[in-house]
């Protein structure tokens, strides 16, 4: 049975210094949705790891879910084998954590089918190893997120918010926005507030998120994609209570009152652009 293995979007990202890791220090909120990849785990009787996709390009051993079972195998000396298979649906690069959520999944249920019973904080700190978004996934409720991504506090009454993602079909890769970020350190006056969100989330209060929605990644993504603007502003024409890029974008979200108005606007804009969701946060 494929598993699924959710995308997420960021309702506040803000990035810390640079530590001589390589990583960032950050304070994220973040919460899955329900746009998602299938993700199937069979075991296979020689002592490798195969991993195929719908998507030729992540068959290698860069995917992120290949280095999961890597990292597992070496660390526990599994001598069992492997094969992999991702039913890819999520944009690839394009803000949303599909391939950390890739790695996420592959780890608990590798966890469970090598019997492992790996406790969550040692599957957070595996997890960690692997990329700052791959924590996050591998519990379920929206998430308060710092350090490296790897301290999550989760917001226990977080509910669902629906949802209009927009991807205008092109990718941005992470390591160029966390590069540009660095260099150009934009400073973004805004009235959104970390504390105010969670408390808003927590409150089930729409139009608190929605004014406390923010991401430092924004303006160095549309200052080099003039059509990531364009698309925040055809989805608050269209009756989006704010709108906001996801992790380092290029996809664009829009958060509604309710699945009526998310409706009418899908259908209004959803052959305007490559990739068009109507999702909401689970």
């Amino acid at each position: 049975m494929p598993i699924p293995s959710y995308a997420k979007i960021n309702l506040y990202l803000k990035i810390g210094k640079k530590l001589s890791s390589g990583y960032h220090n950050l304070q994220s909120v973040m919460q899955r949705i329900e746009l998602s990849d299938n993700i199937s785990i069979e075991p296979i009787n020689e002592d490798r790891i195969i991993v195929k996709s719908t998507s030729p390009e992540l068959a290698t051993e860069e995917n992120l879910a290949y280095k999961v079972a890597l990292l597992l195998k070496k660390k526990f000396k599994v001598k069992h084998g492997v094969k992999i298979f991702v039913e890819k649906n999520v944009p690839l690069e394009a803000g949303l954590g599909g391939g950390s959520s890739n790695a996420a999944t592959t780890l608990l249920n590798l966890n469970k089918l090598w019997g492992l019973k790996l406790k969550e904080k040692q599957l957070v700190e595996l997890a960690s190893q692997i990329g700052s978004d791959v924590p996050f996934f591998i519990g379920e409720n929206a998430a308060l997120v710092e350090g490296i991504g790897d301290k999550i506090k989760r917001i226990k009454k977080s509910f669902s918010i629906n949802i209009v993602l927009i991807n205008p079909g092109f990718r941005v890769s992470t390591k160029w926005a966390y590069s540009s970020f660095d260099k150009q350190k934009p400073k973004i006056k805004t009235k959104a507030n970390i504390s105010s969100l969670v408390k808003a989330i927590e409150k089930k209060d729409i139009k608190e998120i929605a004014n406390n929605l923010y991401n430092d990644f924004e303006p160095i993504v549309t200052k080099k994609y003039k059509v990531i603007n364009e698309i925040k502003n055809n989805l608050l024409r269209n009756d989006a209570l704010n709108a906001l890029v996801s992790g380092s974008g290029p996809t664009v979200f829009g958060i509604f009152n309710s699945i009526y108005e998310a409706r009418e606007t899908f259908f209004k804009i959803q052959y305007d652009y490559p990739f068009v969701f109507l999702t909401k946060t689970i």
